[in-house]
C-alpha cells in the first residue's frame, strides 16, 4: 500500500508564504497508526533537507498519487 505525505511548508523568512508538498511513499506499514509513526521521521528529514522552510503541519493520506 502506498501513502501520500502532505506537508504544508512555509518560508522561514516569510511565514505567510506557505505551499503544499506531496511525497508518495510506498514502504510504510499497512496499518494507519503504524504508518503515521513511520512518517514522523520522514517529515523531520524533509525539514532538515529544506532549511529555508518550516513545517506548519502535515498529514498522511492513504492511496493517493500515481
Amino acid at each position: 500500500m502506498f501513502y501520500t505525505l502532505v506537508i504544508l511548508a512555509c518560508l522561514t523568512s516569510a511565514p505567510g508564504a506557505c505551499e503544499s508538498r506531496e511525497l508518495i511513499i510506498s514502504d510504510l506499514a499497512i496499518h494507519p497508526g503504524t504508518a503515521f509513526m513511520q512518517a514522523q521521521p520522514l517529515v523531520a528529514q524533509w525539514s532538515e533537507t529544506h532549511p529555508a522552510y518550516f513545517v506548519q503541519r502535515w498529514r498522511l493520506l492513504p492511496g493517493r498519487g500515481a
